[in-house]
């Protein structure tokens, strides 16, 4: 294959497109913003309502600047961490210990840091992160285990291996100059958003402008075609979780640096939420369709969400119970999207006759 697309849902471009390219060049960029406008839409008005909404009735405590700077800080690791979850989800895997993985590589990162230096302890934490990944990446695509059952195992390994490593306590005074890797600001924005954009910018062009995204997409969208088209399809979906699991060290190191420890725990709850962040941001449950785009969407539209309830003292259990809603909507309208309405009409009014058809 020598051609490389800019978008991966785009058709292959002509070899010769001609003057005609030209003269249609206009309308082309416009269906390609109403295509945006569709798909984003829905997120971008829930955005915006929700923070119209927690503005209103909580100008004292939600719009302030300290509270604008704390969701900014927070939707950067949650952004970091979801975006290396999209790359397992887009070749139509999963990975559930990213939380643990989160842990490993801050409690491991924290103990060199200690004993070796800021240097050394970072690379430690990402070179364990990745290393996670890769035998995630092994185990799944080598040999054809299921993704459910690998990353439950490797969840429970890392979180005793970091419990090991730490005896089960806190790894405490971490160098100063970790701050910046999460604690302080980077100019005027909180270094968790600097990381988290640059991670952003760096998927984009993986997924967008590299052979790399292209087979990841299309590793998603049919194995059995890549196989058949000659694609080393095990190599890219170990990459793919290869840097799930990089990204996932960065995300717990922001969180270390955040806190100002390791320890095993550090990323819990990052799991669910990850997974929850891309699909509401349209990525397939699946694989072979997602947008970076909605991962950003879903992230701010989770975090807005989550600070405003904690705003309004609603407890945790019954925010966990919001946030189970919210995805199931979002898949609901992913599915609603993806088929004809008037077929998925036909089927739940024939569901309902069905049922209450005499017996």
């Amino acid at each position: 294959m020598q051609q490389t697309f800019a978008n991966p849902d785009d058709s292959p471009p002509d070899p010769d497109p001609g003057p005609a390219l030209t003269a249609a060049e206009e309308p082309a960029r416009a269906r390609d913003w109403r295509r945006l406008l569709g798909e984003e839409l829905h997120l971008v008005i829930g955005v915006v309502a929700l923070i119209a909404i927690f503005t209103v009735l909580y100008p004292d405590t939600f719009a302030t600047d300290s509270n604008v700077q704390n969701v900014a800080r927070q939707a950067g690791i949650l952004l970091a961490v979801a975006i290396g979850q999209a790359f397992a989800l887009l070749v139509g895997g999963f990975d559930i210990s990213v939380a643990a993985n989160m842990g490993l590589s801050a409690t491991v990162g924290a103990l060199v840091m200690t004993d070796v230096g800021l240097e050394a302890g970072l690379v430690a934490g990402l070179a364990t992160g990745t290393a996670m990944g890769v035998v995630n990446g092994l185990l799944i695509a080598w040999l054809a285990l299921s993704p459910f059952v690998v990353t439950l195992g490797t969840l429970t390994f890392a979180t005793g291996l970091a419990n090991e490593l730490s005896d089960g306590t806190s790894v405490v005074g971490l160098p100063d100059a970790f701050d910046a890797f999460g604690a302080d600001d980077w100019g005027p924005i909180p270094a968790t958003v600097g990381i988290a954009v640059i991670v952003l910018v760096a998927a984009w062009f993986v997924l967008t402008r590299t052979r790399v995204g292209l087979y990841i997409f299309s590793i998603g969208g049919s194995r059995e075609t890549c196989l058949l088209a000659g694609i080393r399809v095990v190599r890219y979906e170990i990459l793919a979780y290869a840097i799930c699991g990089f990204l996932a060290a960065i995300a717990g190191l922001m969180v270390s640096s955040r806190v100002g420890v390791g320890q095993a725990g550090i990323g819990q709850g990052y799991e669910l939420l990850s997974i929850a962040t891309a699909v509401i941001g349209g990525v397939a449950i699946g694989g072979g369709v997602g947008r970076l785009t909605g991962v950003v969407l879903g992230v701010v539209l989770l975090s807005v969400l989550t600070t405003g309830l904690n705003i309004a003292g609603v407890s945790e259990f019954a925010q966990q119970m919001v946030t189970g809603a919210v995805l199931i909507v979002a898949v609901l309208i992913g599915q609603w999207r993806a088929r004809d309405p008037r077929r998925l009409l036909r089927a739940i009014a024939g569901t309902r006759l069905a049922s209450q058809a005499p017996k």
